[in-house]
């Protein structure tokens, strides 16, 4: 309950901010909630890890001098920039991290396979579009304490945290999306029609196998993989290009497939 007052402080002290009441306050995520939310997102050293909203940089550093990983902080105050390139040298990982004064909402964050954030709820919502359309599938966005509108979290999970941290409570929840490729449309092989609905990763189909009706079919997109089941019936595939390439397991028998987009 304490973690879920002190997100709605904070909510109300922006929202003061944003009619000159106040300044809004700068509130760092804990260290193990740092560590837990790269470890949900798989983070490992082939990945360019993105903070939005980067504060003193200790998400990016962690990043780096734990996982491997590259980083760039994107924040908007130049005295935490500076702050986050001193840290970034204490911590002996400057080169492989950066930080850029910009806005979270412009800045370019094309290049991410993780992307973090803890961000209240209005700038998430304004970067949700952004998300989907900028970052390639199977990039995977955390965020600490707010979710998404519309867009379930593939994980989610609460932590207790071992000691006092200014700003938060006893407790942090967590979210993780990965972003889906886009599979909507028809799809077609030699005896197999389909037509895939899609919002967001989750995927409604419908279709025949033959002379056999496909209905009732639900199903999901991770990154570029692709899996439905109907009943009877069973696909797991991945997209590659303009075809879905996978197995049937049809009746406990299992045979490969190549479905070509028709639209």
């Amino acid at each position: 309950m304490r973690s879920l007052l002190a997100a709605l402080a904070l909510v109300c002290a922006v929202a003061g901010a944003e009619e000159g009441a106040q300044t809004p306050p700068f509130i760092t995520t804990p260290d193990e909630v740092v560590e837990r939310m790269l470890r949900l997102a798989g983070t490992g050293a082939a990945d360019v890890v993105i903070d939005l909203g980067s504060g003193d940089g200790r998400i990016v550093i962690a990043a780096a001098q734990k996982f491997g990983a590259r980083g760039i902080g994107i924040e908007l105050d130049s005295r935490l920039v500076e702050k986050s390139r001193e840290n970034a040298r204490l911590a002996e990982v400057a080169e492989r991290v950066s930080f850029i004064e910009g806005d979270v909402l412009a800045t370019d964050i094309s290049q991410a396979s993780v992307v973090t954030v803890y961000l209240l709820p209005f700038l998430i919502d304004k970067l949700q579009s952004r998300f989907q359309q900028e970052l390639k599938p199977g990039t995977r966005v955390v965020s600490h304490a707010f979710g998404m509108v519309g867009w379930k979290p593939d994980r989610a999970e609460t932590i207790r945290l071992s000691k006092p941290h200014p700003g938060q409570g006893d407790e942090s929840t967590l979210y993780l999306w990965v972003v889906p490729a886009e599979v909507r449309g028809t799809w077609q092989s030699s005896d197999l029609k389909l037509r895939i609905y899609q919002n967001y990763q989750e995927l409604e189909v419908e279709g025949a196998l033959g002379r056999r009706t496909l209905a009732g079919a639900q199903g999901a997109v991770s990154g570029y993989d692709v899996s439905w089941e109907a009943k009877g019936v069973r696909f797991r595939g991945r997209l590659e290009g303009a075809r879905l390439v996978g197995d049937l397991l049809i009746d406990g028998r299992t045979e490969s497939v190549v479905l070509s987009r028709t639209r």
